[in-house]
């Protein structure tokens, strides 16, 4: 239509306005015809099955350690050297609560932490009288990074053992990726008259997953847990071997050893005649209980 012409007016100008919307009134009424079927329709959301009972735990377990055998395989192999690059790169600058937790991964390594803090403190208050009390607390471990604190009633103690952790070494090369220990602070009384505390929170990352306790060593190269002596066993006498019986010799005595009875010390009689019924002789180098030789004529 040219745009100079007059616009229709009246009746072909409403039949222009509502032929749309009768159009698709019409295809909306078709649709609904054909699609939709007589009767009531179904709920638009099917309903869930109720609950299954969850299992009653065991008599005397513990509900941590049943969260931690179930939903997840054991972490027993590091991880590869590259993904733990990219770990580092992606979590290295956020905050520990962001950070993710790989639950077996986590599981594997919070037990670990606290055998090294352990084995650590041992060795460096050896032979210390009394032994430094220093306390570890609040063990967390996410995806590639953990988290811990230390209290001691002794600044001095308690940096001592900061600086020996931050010196491990685990084949040759630091354990530690990231090692962030804060201010050391004052901690809060838990209770009233009770003694100051000192302590610090450390955050820190394994340079390699899985280290193990008895491969690390103290900055000065000394092992971090020595090796066991085992006493060695002394062989003893075999079951079919003859033992010795106690000696059962007479007692030396001034003169030389004595091979047999004293002679008597009473003086023989005169006029005492041998006979057959004679009793036996008490004659040095005699057997006490022979028999004596019968008399001749």
């Amino acid at each position: 239509m040219n745009s100079t012409e007059p616009r229709p007016t009246g009746r072909p100008a409403l039949v222009g306005w509502l032929l749309p919307f009768l159009c698709v009134s019409a295809a909306l009424v078709a649709h609904w015809s054909l699609s939709v079927p007589p009767g009531p329709l179904p709920p638009p959301v099917a309903k869930d099955p109720p609950p299954k009972p969850k299992p009653a735990p065991a008599a005397g377990g513990d509900e941590d350690d049943d969260k931690d055998k179930d939903g997840f395989e054991p972490f027993t192999a590091p991880r590869a050297a590259n993904l733990l690059v990219q770990l580092h790169e992606a979590y290295d600058g956020a905050a520990f609560k962001a950070e993710p937790t790989f639950e077996a991964w986590s599981v594997a390594h919070r037990p670990l932490i606290t055998q090294i803090i352990t084995a650590t403190r041992l060795q460096t208050f050896k032979g210390v009288v009394p032994s430094p009390s220093v306390s570890t607390s609040n063990v967390e471990c996410h995806t590639v990074r953990c988290r811990f604190t230390l209290s001691s009633s002794k600044q001095e103690d308690l940096q001592l053992l900061l600086d020996a952790l931050a010196g491990l070494q685990f084949e040759g090369a630091p354990l530690w990726h990231t090692w962030k220990p804060d201010e050391i602070a004052e901690e809060p009384a838990k209770r009233a008259n009770a003694k100051p505390r000192m302590r610090t929170q450390v955050l820190v990352s394994f340079a390699r997953d899985l280290p193990k306790v008895d491969q690390i060593n103290l900055q000065s190269g000394a092992p971090l847990k020595p090796a066991t002596i085992t006493p060695v066993k002394v062989p003893g006498p075999s079951a079919g071997a003859p033992t010795k019986s106690p000696s059962t010799a007479t007692p030396l005595v001034p003169g030389g050893p004595t091979t047999g009875p004293r002679p008597s010390t009473a003086q023989p009689s005169s006029t005492a005649q041998p006979s057959s019924t004679a009793s036996p002789s008490t004659v040095p180098g005699s057997t006490p209980g022979a028999k004596a030789p019968a008399h001749t004529p």
